[in-house]
């Protein structure tokens, strides 16, 4: 079964807050991500939860404790007895140490990650691509500085940026994840299953409609173009005064020129009979 993840990182500063509104809608599962070697980011969980469960619902979270290579270093900076306490405590999925450095259990993330978004499969519009292919939205979060981007570049590109930048705003990359039948309950896939033969009805529905509709618009615009124009009636009075009107006109022309002629005449008898 393909998944097509859709990974976004929110960035952990306070000032981008308000990207939570949009961005934690649509959501099917959720990384909360901590530094193992800060405990002030595991203190930031309480707050990361309470907006996730406000905003997304009752949605799949693991817990994840990145940066598990320093411990060679600093030790335990965060018991794991306080960290299995806030899993029970807020019911988490599960939780997980990883390291992008060394690349420790994140290709197991992130098929954790599509997982249990098949294993909370609600069939939400633009979820289901075609019968064996599925698009989820995963959302990592947590402070500044804890390694989300760092976590989905590892699992993306294979790799780890050493001039690692923070996060501005959020970053955003998707990956096709492979998924296993095996690793889904017998309840689960059935309800996939019914989840794909719903679309499909729907689809369907959706493309009658449609080629109904265009249908309609094509029938409608031939009707248009047989029909003929009728000609515009004429109206015989208003002829019959078009015309009256032209002929006094011609009338009055011709008496005018009349009246010239004979008063020129006159003009002519006046002068030769009494001055020559």
């Amino acid at each position: 079964m393909k998944i097509t993840l859709s990974l976004w990182d929110i960035a952990g500063q306070e000032r981008f807050d308000f990207f939570k509104t949009d961005f934690f809608n649509g959501v099917t599962a959720v990384a909360l991500v901590f530094d193992l070697s800060r405990p002030d980011t595991f203190e930031n969980i309480d707050e990361y939860f309470n907006d996730l469960r406000e905003r997304s619902g009752n949605i799949p979270i693991i817990l994840v404790g990145n940066k598990n290579d320093l411990k060679k270093d600093i030790g335990e900076a965060i018991s794991r007895e306080k960290i299995i306490q806030k899993v029970n405590q807020y019911n988490l999925f599960e939780f997980m140490e990883t390291s992008a450095l060394e690349h420790k259990n994140v290709d197991k993330l992130f098929y954790r990650l599509a997982l249990i978004s098949l294993l909370d499969f609600r069939g939400r519009l633009g979820e289901i691509v075609d019968s064996n292919h599925f698009r989820f939205k995963i959302l990592l979060v947590g402070a500044a500085a804890v390694g989300k981007s760092s976590l989905i570049n590892a699992f993306v590109k294979k790799s780890f940026e050493e001039n690692y930048k923070l996060t501005v705003g959020l970053d955003f990359m998707t990956q096709d994840q492979e998924i296993q039948d095996d690793d889904l309950p017998k309840e689960t896939l059935e309800l996939i299953k019914k989840s794909v033969k719903e679309f499909k009805k729907l689809t369907k529905k959706l493309y009658k409609r449609e080629e109904l509709e265009i249908g309609k618009i094509s029938s409608e615009q031939k009707v248009i173009q047989n029909i003929e124009p009728e000609p515009i009636p004429k109206n015989d009075s208003i002829v019959g005064k078009e015309k009256d009107k032209k002929a006094k006109k011609t009338r009055r022309y011709y008496f005018i020129i009349l009246l010239i002629i004979i008063v020129i005449i006159l003009l002519i008898y006046v002068y030769f009979y009494f001055f020559r």
